[in-house]
């Protein structure tokens, strides 16, 4: 028999939050799904829960994260890029066995959880063999997070690799696309991750891209990220191959301008920026205003917990600072700060990148995102009873620039409960401790053999090519 719950009384932000629809109203969840929203609903055949102490506002979604590096926090906070590339991508990768992969991938999205992340996507690279990727998905799958799996195409530099050829990692993305994501309906969905540009020859991005969409995967590059003197546009260059469509969720973005934008909003394609990644390491200026203003979707991500925290609360209010001072300085410094006609970027505009613009990104937009009838029940339960929470004027300001990880009380994806009362459930809390502690312990030693966890960096650290163009310039 199917199950129901009225959840009572909480102030609930309904449908997308750039609406700024906040009510108080019920809602009844049955089998997962919000069923019905409405003022006081008949409870009859229904479990009551009476949140009349909570605001009630959707799950947060991450639309680019890269799970595994959980078994290494905060290592990198205060890498530039390079550091990051040559440290965690060159060196701390190749020591990961399939099982620290496992733990980093289920610890980093238990964490994700607990901060109120019920939806993510895993762009997953560091796979060294069939059974790190085994181990990525498994980890993903046990964490109980809705989202997307990124099978990742990198290649590790190693003496001895399982996977020679790109050949071999193509036919293994099919294998995984068979045996665990045999339909598109699942809480976990299938997704590629291919190499970055400059790594590998332009043909096998291309050939990348197509098995990708062979695959019917969602595709998830890291495009036009940093300024690369003469390198041309991913964007510009794939579309001209013809290789630029609907289902992409392109990362970063850092250096793109308005045609590379016309481009992804033509074709549909949406972008993800990770703002505490970029601005901390250089890679450039954010992207979500601009893509907003061409009409491209957009969403937020926190990257790497090898430098921050999964908390997207933190990644919103970044993002809204460094988009205003991006758009403010210019006219400030020509008119004044009475020149201002509005604020470039509002609360409701980062609070829907992190929530229904995320969702639309990883193409699940339809299924979370925003509490609408027929959604799922990807909610969270602020609790209201702090000093810092009380006298909210207006609740979509106080959730995005107030509310922290320790006022979420609740947290349900699916209608299931993975944090009650403050804390994470028990079983997920306790194995996610284990698992990192257990790999973060294994990585302390294996690192030493690369020179420890900051190994000395080699003077030249970009491609052949790219070196061949900076000493010709």
């Amino acid at each position: 028999m199917s199950q129901a719950t009225v959840y009572s009384g909480a102030m609930v932000l309904v449908g997308d939050p750039r609406l700024r629809k906040v009510e108080r109203v019920d809602l009844r969840v049955r089998d997962g799904v919000i069923e019905e929203i409405g003022p006081r609903l008949d409870p009859a055949g229904a479990t009551v829960a009476d949140v009349s102490w909570a605001w009630i506002m959707p799950g947060l979604v991450d639309t680019h994260h890269h799970l595994w590096q959980a078994t290494m926090l905060a290592l990198t906070s205060d890498f530039t890029l390079d550091d990051y590339f040559w440290t965690i991508r060159r060196n701390h990768s190749t020591v990961h066995r399939a099982v620290d992969v496992y733990n980093g991938t289920f610890g980093g999205a238990v964490a994700q959880l607990e901060a109120g992340t019920t939806s993510t996507v895993d762009f997953s690279h560091c796979i060294l063999t069939p059974e790190h990727a085994d181990a990525g998905i498994t980890g993903f799958l046990d964490a109980g997070i809705r989202g997307v799996w990124c099978y990742g195409f990198y290649h590790q530099p190693m003496d001895d690799p399982w996977f020679t050829n790109p050949g071999r990692r193509y036919a293994d993305a099919r294998r995984v696309r068979s045996a665990y994501f045999p339909a598109d309906d699942g809480l976990v969905r299938f997704g590629v991750a291919p190499t970055e540009s400059a790594r590998v020859p332009a043909k096998q991005i291309g050939d990348e891209l197509r098995v990708g969409r062979e695959l019917g995967a969602l595709i998830h590059p890291h495009t036009n990220t940093r300024h690369r003197l003469g390198h041309p546009s991913d964007i510009r260059s794939w579309n001209s191959q013809g290789l630029i469509w609907e289902h992409q969720l392109h990362s970063h973005c850092n250096v793109v301008d308005e045609t590379d934008l016309k481009i992804l909003a033509d074709h549909g394609a949406a972008v993800s920026s990770t703002p505490e990644t970029e601005l901390g390491m250089g890679l450039g200026k954010l992207v979500l205003a601009a893509a907003d203003r061409a009409g491209v979707t957009a969403g937020i991500g926190a990257d790497i917990q090898s430098n921050n925290s999964p908390d997207l609360f933190t990644q919103m209010r970044i993002a809204l600072a460094a988009e205003r001072y991006r758009y403010h300085q210019p006219i400030v410094e020509e008119r004044g700060t009475s020149g201002l006609p509005a604020v470039a970027l509002r609360t409701e505009d980062v609070l829907h990148f992190a929530t229904l613009g995320g969702a639309r990104g990883l193409g699940i937009g339809d299924v979370t995102g925003s509490i609408e009838v027929g959604k799922a029940a990807d909610l969270l339960f602020i609790r209201t009873d702090s000093p810092r929470l009380r006298a909210a004027t207006d609740i979509v300001n106080a959730i995005v620039m107030h509310v922290t990880v320790s006022d979420l009380d609740t947290v349900l994806v699916g209608g299931t409960a993975v944090k009650e009362y403050g804390r994470l459930r028990e079983d997920l809390h306790r194995r996610a401790v284990c698992a990192l502690d257990e790999s973060g312990a294994h990585l302390a030693e294996a690192v030493k053999a690369h020179g420890g966890w900051t190994p000395a960096k080699p003077e030249w650290m970009g491609t052949p090519d790219e070196h061949r163009r900076q000493t010709n310039h």
